[in-house]
């Protein structure tokens, strides 16, 4: 594809022609319209790492016909994920009293108008890994909240940002060594499901072996789940937005990132495969010890909240389903992340129902506009549908009267919300 004329220039719509295992088009026609919407946008801003070395700048793709059609080729060209950047997650770690400004990112990175960078908040522990992580991919597009999102960047954005980005880098506080420790032995599960609970010689030694891990694995997970990435709200949207990978690494690792990593779909296919060579033993050995004792509950939720999450994130693409909704309201039911500012419990999860709803700061407002949105969506599948499950879905009224000030974490929102919405009335049939 070339751009030879001054309509092209100006141009920010995009035609993905080639993507593979995308037979209906669904994923081909969510990032059209969500990279279509993202380079029309004054707001949204990218970080440019050149190939050369020389400085990064902060650019505006809705102004830069040059970069802008630098990445509508990419996206254009691009087989599995149709996209041209990179999004950060991260712990900021701040506080008002103390915001750890990074003076010398100036010495880095050019802003719009080609000046040196203004100071941004950043731990000092984080700022050598990421000016690591940024060599270590040259010619390449970043969106970096601290950099690239101003205090007024309407919160609608962020959905978008993160859903269609190429890859999410999430840095971490953990021990580097950590995340290498996770695997992923894929085809286990196939293997047992096919073996139908009856003993099969190379599936039970497949069990045994894996089993012999699981403790190991029990105990990493929950120092995983120690991490203060995991326990704030804004950080669910960023881990299950991205239909691309979202790859952890740890904040501290400057040197040996691109080996100590795994990605949060690995950790989850890793834990669930253990879980169900556990149950396969338990069924087939009547000699099988016990594994999980004491944080086992929290550990569950823990990987449902991602695995829910992730799975919906997936599913919204084509198909939308409501008892995927409901499942994906159970597992934030059961969530204890928190937020400072209570109107981020819908801000911080609003993106993954393509709900828009403005920047506000009452929360009671926040969360009425909220239900109306989230009533509309649903009701739009029931319309598509005459009859799903048996029930029609609908919110109780008490839903409405939520109080996000009240909320010490998520489950104090969602458990009351997810529990009206799966137990609703049945269907009228026709």
């Amino acid at each position: 594809m070339t751009y030879d004329t001054d309509e092209d220039d100006s141009s920010t719509k995009l035609d993905i022609r080639c993507l593979e295992a995308d037979e209906d088009g669904h994923r081909k026609r969510f990032f059209e319209k969500g990279l279509g919407a993202l380079l029309a946008d004054m707001y949204f801003l990218l970080l440019y790492v050149p190939k050369d070395g020389a400085k990064m700048r902060i650019i505006r793709p809705a102004t830069d016909p040059y970069h802008r059609q630098r990445m509508i080729k990419r996206a254009t060209d691009a087989k599995t994920i149709p996209s041209f950047y990179y999004a950060l997650s991260h712990l900021w770690g701040i506080s008002k009293d103390n915001l750890q400004l990074w003076e010398e990112i100036g010495n880095y990175v050019d802003d719009t108008d080609g000046q040196p960078a203004a100071p941004v908040p950043m731990r000092l522990e984080k700022r050598a890994t990421l000016l690591a992580l940024l060599k270590a991919h040259p010619d390449s597009y970043w969106w970096i909240d601290v950099l690239c999102a101003r205090t007024d960047i309407p919160l609608d954005i962020m959905g978008d940002i993160y859903a269609c980005c190429l890859e999410c880098i999430a840095m971490i506080d953990c021990e580097p060594s950590l995340l290498s420790k996770f695997h992923t032995e894929k085809h286990m599960r196939e293997e047992l499901v096919d073996a139908g609970y009856e003993p099969r010689s190379k599936v039970i030694m497949n069990g045994k072996r894996l089993y012999a891990k699981y403790p190991q694995l029990h105990a990493q997970v929950y120092q995983l789940q120690q991490s203060e990435w995991w326990k704030r709200v804004w950080t669910w949207q960023e881990m299950a937005l991205p239909y691309g990978a979202v790859r952890l690494m740890a904040e501290t690792d400057d040197h040996h990132f691109q080996s100590n990593t795994t990605t949060i779909d690995d950790v989850v296919n890793c834990f669930k495969d253990a879980v169900v060579v556990e149950s396969y033993l338990r069924a087939n050995c009547a000699n099988a010890p016990i594994a999980l004792a004491g944080n086992e509950a929290d550990i569950f939720n823990f990987m449902e909240e991602v695995y829910q999450a992730r799975s919906f994130n997936k599913y919204r693409i084509g198909k939308q389903s409501l008892s995927e909704i409901s499942s994906l309201l159970v597992s934030l039911g059961a969530s204890s992340r928190r937020c400072m500012d209570p109107v981020d419990y819908v801000y911080g999860v609003h993106g993954m129902f393509q709900i828009k709803i403005p920047r506000m700061s009452d929360p009671t407002a926040v969360w009425q506009r909220f239900m109306s949105e989230l009533e509309k969506y649903t009701e739009a599948m029931v319309n598509e549908k005459s009859e799903i499950d048996g029930k029609n879905y609908k919110f109780p009224a008490f839903a409405y009267r939520i109080d996000l000030r009240e909320a010490e974490n998520m489950s104090d929102v969602y458990e009351r919300l997810s529990h009206g919405f799966y137990f609703g009335l049945p269907c009228e049939q026709s």
